[in-house]
């Protein structure tokens, strides 16, 4: 059952004689014990039915009936989020809020009885077998007394936090900030929506370290969309420990690293993207292009990150970049590209190779147009053999007295050879 009729010793009123009566009052939201969980139609005690997805069975700790075992309970006890859009699916042993609205039965929960975002122990779990010495337990054996899943992992997680940026946190009182709206999963991954000062952002995190108590680049996975303050503000100069002596528990070594493109770490890269990217900005400090702009961003940061556009019969499946001033694209190994067709690059000057490094300065080298060259060399061929048709070669360049016609057919052929049927470049006339 959900919400009831109680009583308590300290809810009195008096009595006909003068001695103390106990009142019932009701109580809607009783706390309870989730005892089955159902995440699908395949879950145990889903019945293979859709519509209890999401459902629990529990027990309720208050209750005007006789107590029952877990094994009693039946479908009667089963509980629906209360909320219709956002639900926190319970685990086994989580401690919920029941309550019995208009004849459905609903679960509100899991409650934060330790301020732990990946389980909290119900305090108020009696279990139906007297624990005798749980010191001596294993660690299975424990959990399975207390109605936990063997399954489910715990982990010690730190809760998020918001540490003040004196940067970003703008205002006069020492250590004070707003808090933010947060949602934290069990396992270290959460989506923030907060601010800085009164600027907005918005953060989602996969795979936070369990020490970690906010969202940095060392995440396993984040986005970020921000309205002011760099990267490295935001997320940046996190703390990289290291234990130099394997031995020793005491001394521990705090490397403080920086946001820097994946491209430029990597050891032995002579070409970094950020020298290509202060080359076309003509600017003396890259830093203030790459790293220190503090507008408006999106910032994805991950081991691997795929973009697909996959199509149907209805819609091509097309990926559309573009950007008003400058798109970079950097790697610190290789960059290809693959089509099944058409490469087609389209610009006013195209340069393999930086034209502003100080050792190409003035010496880019233009490409030849492979007709133009063809037709040049057909055109002196012609002329060759209409002027010399009937002179023989020196027989010390070893044609053996051969008529020049005869020795420049077979070079026509391999001139025609080397224009590319694959690769084109446009002509000059556009200027």
């Amino acid at each position: 059952m959900g919400s009831t009729f109680t009583r308590a010793d300290n809810v009195t009123i008096p009595g006909t004689f003068g001695d103390p009566i106990s009142v019932p009052y009701y109580l809607q939201f009783v706390p309870g014990i989730v005892t089955e969980v159902v995440t699908s139609d395949r879950s145990f005690q889903s019945f293979n039915k859709a519509e209890y997805t999401n459902t629990i069975l529990a027990m309720p700790h208050i209750t005007s009936k006789p107590k029952r075992k877990k094994s009693d309970l039946t479908n009667t006890d089963r509980y629906f989020p209360l909320m219709r859009g956002f639900v926190d699916v319970p685990a086994k042993g989580d401690p919920v809020l029941l309550c019995e609205i208009g004849g459905i039965k609903y679960y509100l929960g899991p409650l934060n009885t330790q301020n732990n975002p990946n389980f909290n122990n119900d305090f108020m779990f009696v279990p139906e077998k007297p624990i005798t010495d749980i010191v001596k337990m294993a660690t299975d054996e424990k959990r399975t007394m207390m109605g936990q899943s063997l399954n489910f992992k715990k982990v010690n997680h730190n809760r998020m936090m918001k540490p003040i940026k004196k940067e970003l946190d703008r205002g006069e009182a020492i250590n004070e900030t707003h808090g933010d709206m947060l949602f934290e999963g069990r396992h270290g991954n959460s989506l923030r929506i907060g601010s800085r000062d009164k600027n907005p952002y918005v953060f989602i995190s996969n795979g936070r370290h369990s020490n970690n108590f906010n969202e940095s680049n060392a995440d396993g996975s984040l986005i970020s969309i921000t309205n002011s303050g760099t990267i490295n503000q935001h997320f940046g100069q996190y703390i990289e420990l290291e234990k130099p002596n394997p031995d020793d528990d005491t001394t521990w070594t705090r490397t403080p690293i920086p946001f820097i493109l994946g491209s430029d770490r990597v050891e032995g890269n002579q070409r970094l993207m950020s020298s290509v990217v202060k080359s076309i900005n003509q600017v003396d400090d890259v830093n203030q292009v790459l790293y220190n702009y503090d507008k408006n961003q999106v910032f994805i940061n991950s081991d691997r990150i795929i973009f697909n556009s996959r199509g149907n019969e209805q819609y091509n499946g097309d990926i559309y970049l573009s950007a008003k001033n400058n798109i970079h694209i950097g790697a610190g190994n290789t960059l290809s590209i693959s089509t099944n067709k058409n490469l087609i690059i389209e610009s006013n000057k195209t340069y393999l190779g930086d034209p502003n490094k100080e050792t190409n300065k003035d010496k880019m080298e233009p490409l030849i147009l492979g007709n133009a060259l063809f037709d040049i060399f057909d055109e002196l061929f012609s002329i060759l053999e209409g002027t010399t048709s009937n002179q023989y070669f020196p027989l010390a360049l070893g044609y053996q007295g051969a008529p020049l016609k005869a020795v420049l057919d077979p070079l026509r052929q391999k001139i025609d050879a080397i224009k590319s049927k694959h690769h084109f470049i446009e002509p000059n006339d556009r200027g």
